[in-house]
């Protein structure tokens, strides 16, 4: 099966569920129900990955926040997050992650040494660089009370934990803060739950279980239920139908995992058990 194939099932199932027609494929422009399930999809899929399930997690150490400092500011403007910086003497790279200063910026780990004095460029703005810079720093010391700055991943959804790289059970203290997680471990191994995408902004529900293709589809059902049956009795069906496909995923991923360190066993479904139905 397909991705495209997948989610066009994942869409009838909806459609059937709530007593509407079905449709013959999601970007179909001429079939209104087509256009309302292919206007919420991703982001159902989206909203629905940000909780704890087994399928999606991940676990990584994380890349710690260096700090990039140069003596003057670029013409005609201080370098942009997202630029990627190049010394064109070294051809060493670094992206920005954070504006500091016009002089200062918090970057990923450049891919080398800087030559001294040389000059810094992303491809529109550039700084020629005075003897003792760029100065590069892995530790920029400017968090309050913490020590470390680290960069979170991208795809990060939901966050299960800060802990060492192949134990679960200890977690240490951090805090996030502007999309850095904070903390005073000097290497942070993170433990959560990731996007699962195709392409960027297509999710990939090939790789998802049938147990969260029926939740997929039960949380479209819900939510379009009153805008295409106008039915409040269907509706109140569609909610009782999300609420069980929920607890009935939870209930799943719990019983795809085993943790020999807890003698009370995987609580994901008696913690999901509690969680309240959430609108977009």
């Amino acid at each position: 099966m397909s991705n495209a194939t997948d989610k066009l099932a994942i869409a009838n199932v909806a459609q059937t569920s709530i007593g509407g027609k079905r449709i013959d494929a999601l970007d179909d422009t001429e079939d209104t129900n087509a256009i309302k399930i292919n206007a919420i999809f991703e982001q159902v899929v989206k909203e629905l990955l940000a909780d704890d399930w087994n399928f999606n997690r991940e676990r990584v150490e994380l890349a710690i926040v260096y700090k990039l400092t140069v003596d003057t500011s670029p013409a005609p403007a201080a370098f942009a997050v997202g630029a990627t910086i190049t010394g064109v003497t070294s051809s060493v790279t670094c992206t920005v992650k954070k504006v500091i200063s016009s002089t200062e910026y918090w970057v990923t780990e450049p891919s080398g040494d800087f030559t001294d004095g040389e000059v810094l460029g992303d491809g529109t703005n550039t700084v020629d660089c005075a003897t003792g810079y760029p100065e590069t720093t892995d530790n920029p010391h400017e968090f309050g009370t913490w020590d470390y700055a680290f960069i979170l991943p991208s795809d990060c959804l939901y966050i299960r934990g800060l802990g060492d790289e192949g134990v679960d059970k200890i977690k240490y203290p951090y805090a996030l803060e502007s999309g850095f997680l904070l903390t005073n471990q000097d290497e942070a191994y993170f433990h959560y739950n990731k996007n699962i995408e195709e392409s960027e902004g297509v999710s990939d529900v090939t790789v998802m279980p049938e147990g969260f293709h029926r939740l997929i589809s039960a949380r479209i059902a819900y939510i379009l239920s009153a805008n295409i049956t106008e039915n409040l009795k269907i509706r109140a069906k569609a909610e009782v139908d999300y609420d069980r496909a929920y607890h009935e995923a939870k209930e799943k991923n719990g019983e795809e995992t085993w943790n020999k360190f807890e003698l009370e066993g995987n609580r994901d479904w008696s913690e999901g058990a509690n969680r309240e139905l959430e609108l977009l």
